[in-house]
C-alpha cells in the first residue's frame, strides 16, 4: 500500500470521525465535565492513530466470513522479520498515548492488555474482510504497545509534571473513553469509509 493510498484510506474515514469527536466533547462540556484544551487536542491525534492502524491492518468493508488462522507462534516472525518489526512500531505509539491521556493507563499490564485485545478486535474483524488472522501479529502488536509504554516512562523523567497534568482525562472513566474512541474507530471504517473509497477514488 501506496504512502498516497494510506493517507486517502485514513483520512476518509477520519474526516468522519471528527465530527463524533466534537460532538463528545460538548455534550461532556454541557454537562459539566468539560476537558482540557491539550487532552481534546491529543485525542484527536490519537483517533487519526487508531484509524491508521485500521488503515493498515486492512480493516474496511465487511466480506463474507473466510477465515484463514495461523496458530503456530514465533514462525512467521523468523521468515519475516521486517513486518515483525513493522508490527511492533505500528503499535508502540498505543503503549505512548494511552498512559498519557488516561491515568488508568499508567501500569504496563493495562497496556499490554490493551494492546492485546485491540489487536485481538482487528484479528476477527480481518475474518470477515482479508480473511487472515495470524497469531503472531497478536504477539508482537502486544509488544509494540508495551515497548510505547517504556518510551512513555522515559518521556515522563523529562517533561514536567504540571504540563503532563493536562494531557489527563478528567472526570471520565478512562476505560469508557478508549472503548469510545476504539469502537467508533471500528464503525467508522467498516461502514461509512468504504463507500467513500468506493465512490470518490474507486479504491476496494
Amino acid at each position: 500500500m501506496s504512502i498516497t493510498d494510506i493517507l486517502i484510506r485514513s483520512l476518509s474515514g477520519y474526516i468522519f470521525v471528527v465530527p463524533g469527536i466534537l460532538l463528545y466533547f460538548w455534550c461532556l462540556k454541557k454537562s459539566e465535565k468539560k476537558q482540557t484544551p491539550i487532552h481534546i487536542a491529543t485525542v484527536f491525534v490519537f483517533c487519526y492513530y487508531l484509524i491508521g492502524i485500521l488503515t493498515m491492518t486492512g480493516i474496511g468493508k465487511l466480506k463474507s466470513f473466510s477465515p484463514e488462522i495461523v496458530l503456530i507462534p514465533f514462525l512467521d516472525m523468523i521468515s519475516g522479520p521486517i513486518d515483525t518489526v513493522l508490527n511492533i512500531v505500528l503499535f508502540a505509539p498505543l503503549g505512548f498515548f494511552l498512559p498519557l491521556l488516561y491515568k488508568k493507563y499508567s501500569r504496563i499490564s493495562n497496556i499490554a492488555l490493551t494492546g492485546f485485545l485491540f489487536s485481538l478486535s482487528i484479528e476477527i474483524v480481518q475474518m470477515f474482510g482479508r480473511g487472515s488472522t495470524d497469531i503472531n501479529d497478536l504477539i508482537t502488536n502486544t509488544v509494540g504497545a508495551s515497548l510505547g509504554y517504556f518510551i512513555y516512562k522515559w518521556f515522563v523523567r523529562i517533561a514536567r509534571k504540571e504540563v503532563l497534568a493536562k494531557f489527563q482525562n478528567n472526570k471520565i472513566n478512562d476505560e469508557i473513553e478508549v472503548l469510545l474512541f476504539i469502537a467508533y474507530s471500528f464503525v467508522i471504517m467498516v461502514t461509512i469509509q468504504p463507500l467513500v473509497i468506493s465512490n470518490l477514488f474507486g479504491l476496494g
